[in-house]
């Protein structure tokens, strides 16, 4: 390994001290070497180290110090009645699940909001008459939705003023991956603020049709610090806010995949269950 940049330590100090990451040194000696002889302040370097380390997979951005910074040996073993993470862990969300709804009703949504008819709220519509004077009226409080007299209709345009921002609101089921690359299940016990998934995010829209102000909700590739404590009952980690810090983030390529894919695997797994049901 070359030698290390003479600011790797601060760099990685920062993020180990304000966000809990145990930064990979190779990978961070490739980043710091990229930035030039010329490196920007060192305020800038750490918020971009710990931007792309959000936006990548850990497995190559994050190496735990010791064994308490990954999820223990047989971590899945359901055999294990009760066990508790030692230290702090770093993990990445792979896949959620919203098990508070059924599935069906999940598919349901999604094809809702791909014919359009989820779209709700508040909408303005502005006109301009002949005169060039500029007149908004408010579809919601006259009941009409129609332009008032006088207006130009080729000029008559709306915007929705507030956007439908629902989330899943679960418990929600969750796949996690470590540093090490082990993947544990993981369950929402208690509701996590930042825990959600975003129906039309989901859905076959043209990019035009997608409404800027809405919450997209949790990203696939999604980073989360899991606090020393965090209780793994039968193979699968108990989430609650206490012990579980949504960092955010997201893998790019990851989240689309999940997202295009969405709607064909609660399909499959509505199949499924149905066969076993009648089996």
């Amino acid at each position: 390994m070359p030698a290390s940049h003479p600011l790797h330590n601060q760099v990685s100090s920062a993020l180990q001290t304000r966000h809990g990451i145990p930064v990979n040194p190779q990978w961070l000696n490739t980043f710091l070497t990229s930035r030039g002889p010329n490196p920007p302040p060192l305020p800038a370097l750490i918020s971009t180290a710990h931007f792309r380390i959000l936006a990548s997979d850990i497995t190559t951005t994050v190496a735990p110090t010791n064994a308490a910074e990954a999820f223990p040996e047989g971590v899945i073993d359901v055999n294990v009645k009760e066990r508790r993470l030692q230290g702090t862990v770093i993990a990445q969300v792979l896949d959620v699940l919203d098990v508070g709804s059924s599935k069906w009703s999940q598919v349901e949504a999604i094809e809702r909001v791909e014919r359009g008819e989820e779209v709700r709220g508040r909408e303005v519509i502005r006109t301009v008459d002949s005169t060039g004077n500029d007149n908004e009226d408010d579809a919601g409080v006259n009941g009409t939705g129609a332009p008032p007299r006088g207006a130009s209709t080729n000029a008559t345009f709306t915007n929705s003023l507030f956007a439908n921002t629902k989330l899943s609101a679960g418990p929600h089921k969750l796949l996690l991956q470590d540093a090490h690359g082990t993947k544990v299940p993981a369950f929402e016990l208690v509701k996590i603020a930042k825990i959600g998934l975003s129906t039309s995010a989901s859905a076959t829209l043209p990019a035009s049709a997608r409404n800027a102000h809405e919450d997209p909700g949790m990203f696939i590739g999604c980073k989360l610090l899991l606090r020393p404590d965090t209780v793994v009952r039968r193979g699968m980690v108990m989430l609650t806010p206490d012990n579980c810090v949504v960092l955010g983030g997201k893998v790019e390529a990851w989240d689309k995949k999940w997202k295009e894919e969405r709607k064909q695997r609660l399909t499959a797994l509505v199949r499924e269950e149905n066969a076993t049901a009648a089996g």
